[in-house]
C-alpha cells in the first residue's frame, strides 16, 4: 500500500469513506490486531475486495441497475480487468 509523498509517476487517488460507528470499530480493532493504521487497512481491503471476481458479480447482481453499465470481468494474465458491456475498445 502506498502513502505519503514522493511517490514519482505514481497517483494515488483519495477517496473518503463514511463508516457507521459499528463498521469503525471493527476496522480499528482488526487494523490493531494487523499492526496496521486503520486507513492502510481500508485501502488493503478496497484493493482486495475490487480484485475478486466474486465478490464483483455478487454486488453487480444485487444492485445493478442498469444493464448498460454492467462490468465484464476479463481475467488476463492474473490481473482482473473491467470491461463495459458491450464495449470492445479494451
Amino acid at each position: 500500500m502506498i502513502e505519503g509523498k514522493g511517490l514519482g509517476n505514481k497517483k494515488v487517488h483519495r477517496v473518503n469513506v463514511s463508516l457507521t460507528n459499528n463498521q469503525s470499530y471493527k476496522l480499528n480493532r482488526l487494523a490493531a490486531a494487523c499492526n496496521m493504521r486503520p486507513t492502510t487497512l481500508a485501502g488493503l481491503l478496497i484493493e482486495k475486495s475490487l480484485n475478486n471476481a466474486e465478490l464483483i458479480e455478487e454486488l453487480q447482481k444485487e444492485y445493478c441497475t442498469q444493464s448498460s453499465y454492467r462490468l465484464v470481468l476479463l481475467n488476463r494474465g492474473g490481473e482482473l480487468h473491467y470491461l463495459l458491456k458491450g464495449r470492445e475498445d479494451f
